[in-house]
């Protein structure tokens, strides 16, 4: 078949503060970390050769796929001084034995491309390389793909002026070989790419679907939203949650296991609460993502936030759209945060943040 290599080990300071504890690839998507969607659907389509880069909080990682009995079924590569994102595909081609044909996967991308389907337009074209292409609404942020008949003809990186939508959606197909290529470091896209461009066959495969790049945290609450509304349109509530028959729940929402809903709670359409999450009496939240072991004491307004593992929220808080709380942030009782503040890690909040877009360090 083929061999795989994801790459999870680069930084992600776009996604800070939530990314100065927890790595991107373990972010997660509907309470479970985009690294585990990866790694279902390539096991789900029979490729069983498994690599995985990884640099940035490492041990996090492999921490995490031990708790999920997964650290047998892959193959890890730590990088020990930073290779970009090409250089572990030399790394690994050189210690390893992959198959001639090679999956290439960015470990912070969702995305729900058949595998088997992408293997089978590889194989009809005949190219030396296969890229996945997705076409998106502001593809200024991305590389754009011009295209002849499925044929790359031209990669450009953040172009000012796109001449298409169909930008580089961070899946590939390699034939082995191609890694002699590699320089250390270097970029797939900046280098790689346009060096193979010169002389060999990239094809592209258009791939119609949800997909996203979580690079900020608009992108990241939206994704979630997105899988929401087409995994549970009716709302998803886990048989060990307990959830209280004088709250409202407004679909579509997610609620996690063993998570503790008191009376008179509103949960408004996307919301998502991850796990151990306990919400107090009276309390709003609407358009946010609560994450593992949150806890939210009586009659606080949550709307279009995002609140990472771990935190304390205290009673009659006011939280407005676009604010971030790090791990293991704690609250004071009637405090009040304004729109799009962040919040590091490990912060004691005990007075009001006024200004917009604060960032409390």
């Amino acid at each position: 078949m083929v061999s795989a290599i994801v790459l999870a080990g680069g930084y992600a300071t776009r996604l800070r503060p939530l990314s100065l504890t927890k790595p991107k690839a373990l972010f997660p998507i509907l309470n479970k970390p985009i690294l585990a969607y990866i790694l279902e659907s390539l096991m789900n389509s029979g490729v069983v050769d498994i690599y995985l880069s990884l640099r940035v909080m490492a041990d996090k990682i492999i921490d995490y796929l031990k708790d999920i009995n997964m650290i047998d079924k892959v193959k890890i590569e730590v990088e020990d001084e930073p290779l970009g994102d090409a250089g572990p595909l030399k790394l690994i081609s050189e210690k390893h034995n992959l198959d001639e044909d090679v999956l290439v996967i960015y470990g912070d991308i969702y995305s729900e491309i058949d595998v088997k389907s992408l293997l089978d337009f590889y194989y009809k074209k005949s190219c030396d390389a296969v890229i996945v292409g997705t076409e998106v609404q502001d593809p200024r942020r991305y590389g754009v793909l011009y295209t002849e008949n499925d044929i790359l003809v031209e990669l450009i990186e953040k172009p000012k002026k796109p001449i298409s939508n169909l930008i580089n959606g961070g899946v590939y197909i390699f034939k082995k070989d191609l890694f002699k290529l590699v320089d250390t470091p270097s970029s797939i896209s900046k280098d790689f790419l346009p060096k193979l461009l010169r002389t060999k066959c990239i094809a592209v495969y258009k791939y119609h679907g949800i997909w996203a790049d979580i690079g900020i945290p608009d992108d990241y609450l939206r994704l979630n939203f997105e899988v929401l509304v087409q995994k549970y349109p009716k709302g998803y509530i886990n048989s060990s949650a307990k959830v209280s028959e004088k709250s409202t729940l407004i679909p579509p929402y997610y609620i996690g296991s063993k998570n503790v809903i008191e009376d008179d709670v509103y949960i408004a359409s996307n919301t998502i609460l991850g796990n151990d999450v306990e919400v107090g009496k009276g309390t709003y939240i609407s358009e946010s993502i609560l994450m593992n072991k949150v806890k939210v004491k009586e009659y606080t307004y949550i709307s279009g936030s995002i609140i990472a593992d771990k935190t304390k929220i205290g009673r009659w808080n006011h939280i407005l759209d676009g604010s971030i709380l790090g791990e293991e942030v704690i609250t004071s009782d009637g405090v009040l945060i304004n729109r799009r503040t962040i919040i590091l890690p490990n912060k004691e909040v005990k007075e009001h943040v006024y200004d917009k877009g604060k960032i409390i360090l």
